[in-house]
């Protein structure tokens, strides 16, 4: 007899099921789940799980027998999980230059080597980004500098710095500032500038010096070297580095090296790694054959990293934790949303974040800026300054790319397990394949298929739920 032959829908509550480490995941609209063995999932499915016992009372709780579901306690958790979508876009990225020092690899922001101030962000334009950024409805904000190498240009980075916590004072909105930069322009004086406007700064970090130079060459320095000497001040300065975090973006050259660069964020005494992989925008897809990788290769050497973290962890040897999976066990084991826009459904673009380059141009999403960037301006939604937000937040296009991302429309999302808490990037699928709608799984999709099959296997060993229960309920710096 199979499965599907002795499957009693009017048994069962709405679930969605995945064959998984020799038994079945179980999951719901609400981020709730459970693990069931060959004979459980047998007799879910028939309607003869027996009343009275662990597994019938897991899943009566949960929302899985039919008939037995607390539907209004499981509808106050769907609108906690999804409340995202009624606050406006509260991540603002801002593109101050175009111009950068460093000639990484897997570039994917357009960045160029020249010297002139001709792709650097003017202040009159800052103002106009700015009335932009506070017209948003969200109550608490997130501004985001970039480039290029936002401190090149460093008149305006100060100004808009200075003139953001003028404008949350004034407005009433809670306002987190954070700067994302390679470090290597970084003064004592501009240090004390920032940390004491709390400014979050964030740099890249691929590993060993050698790794991480190749990644990320700095013509005339070491870009190592400057990216530790300035993690260190932060961390001295804010009680172990509040304000400074780095993340590692992935080449096919680290595939080998998770252990050395796990190593190198706990020699460093940093509390946090947030692992990434490679996506085909700028520099990356022009050079994928020489640093990309499948995403089989991927997944493998995220699963060693990860189980190395929990090793130290486990062990008693650091407290590191791994970003990415803190993301996703917040979306599995949390009441609430970490709101990582990536993994929303609808995405982030437009409703969640914007991007502004330098020039005022107004993005759905980093995302959407860069492939601008690339020559491709599919996804630009207006221009930055006082009145425009109605007319941003009207554009066909941010339209287009909110309907494109909700995942109950996309074939291959419907019936996944892990829908409640993954998200499609129209944008990536736009530059991917040239159609918003992800037809059928690609790359991005068999990754986070492949990182929510790690979790959800380590999340079988109690001691380890242990660990990743403290994860998803900890609050990033």
């Amino acid at each position: 007899m199979t499965l599907l032959s002795c499957y009693k829908p009017d048994k069962t509550g709405f679930f969605r099921h995945r064959r998984l480490a020799g038994g079945y995941l179980v999951t719901g609209d609400t981020g709730n789940f459970d693990f069931l063995t060959d004979r459980e999932f047998k007799d879910f499915l028939s309607g003869c799980v027996k009343p009275g016992s662990a597994v019938h009372a897991r899943l009566r709780d949960a929302g899985f027998l039919g008939g037995g579901a607390d539907v209004t306690a499981l509808a106050a958790k769907w609108r906690r999980k999804n409340s995202f979508l009624f606050g406006g876009p509260s991540l603002h990225i801002v593109v101050l230059t175009r111009r950068c020092n460093h000639a990484c690899s897997y570039c994917q922001s357009g960045s160029s080597a020249s010297r002139s101030g001709k792709a650097d962000m003017t202040r009159p334009v800052a103002d106009r980004v700015l009335d932009t950024i506070f017209s948003s409805p969200a109550p608490a904000l997130t501004v985001e500098f970039q480039g290029g190498e936002p401190a090149l240009n460093w008149p305006v980075l100060s100004y808009m710095v200075a003139a953001i916590e003028n404008r949350a004072a004034k407005s009433g909105k809670k306002v987190i500032i954070s700067l994302v930069s390679n470090l290597s322009v970084m003064t004592e004086a501009r240090l004390d500038f920032l940390l004491k406007r709390n400014v979050r700064i964030c740099t890249s970090l691929d590993g060993p010096q050698a790794l991480h130079n190749a990644n990320r060459p700095f013509p005339g320095g070491n870009s190592h070297a400057m990216a530790v000497k300035w993690l260190k001040a932060i961390k001295k300065r804010t009680r172990g580095g509040a304000h400074g975090d780095a993340l590692v973006t992935v080449t096919r050259a680290a595939l080998s090296r998770w252990k050395e660069m796990v190593d190198e964020y706990v020699k460093l005494g940093t509390t946090g790694i947030f692992i990434r992989f490679l996506n085909p925008f700028g520099a990356a897809k022009r050079v994928w054959a020489s640093i990309g990788y499948s995403a089989a290769e991927y997944v493998a050497f995220y699963g060693k990293a990860l189980d190395y973290i929990v090793e130290l962890n486990l062990s008693g040897k650091s407290s590191i934790m791994e970003h990415s999976a803190r993301i996703l066990l917040t979306k599995i084991l949390t009441q609430g949303d970490p709101n990582f826009l990536d993994l929303r459904s609808p995405c982030g673009a437009g409703i969640g974040q914007m991007a502004y380059d330098y020039d005022g141009s107004v993005f759905t999403c980093d995302e959407g800026r860069m492939l601008a960037a690339m020559g491709d301006e599919a996804f630009r939604i207006g221009a930055a300054g006082p009145g425009k937000y109605g007319g941003i937040m009207a554009n066909p296009a941010l339209k287009s790319v909110v309907t494109a991302s909700v995942t109950d429309i996309q074939v291959s999302c419907a019936s996944c397990a892990y829908k409640p808490y993954c998200g499609v990037c129209p944008v990536y699928n736009y530059a991917e394949h040239g159609d918003l709608f992800m037809h059928q799984p690609g790359y991005r999709c068999a990754v986070y298929m492949g990182m929510f099959d790690h979790v959800f296997k380590l999340l079988r060993n109690k001691k380890v739920r242990g660990l990743f229960e403290k994860w998803a309920n900890s609050k990033p710096a």
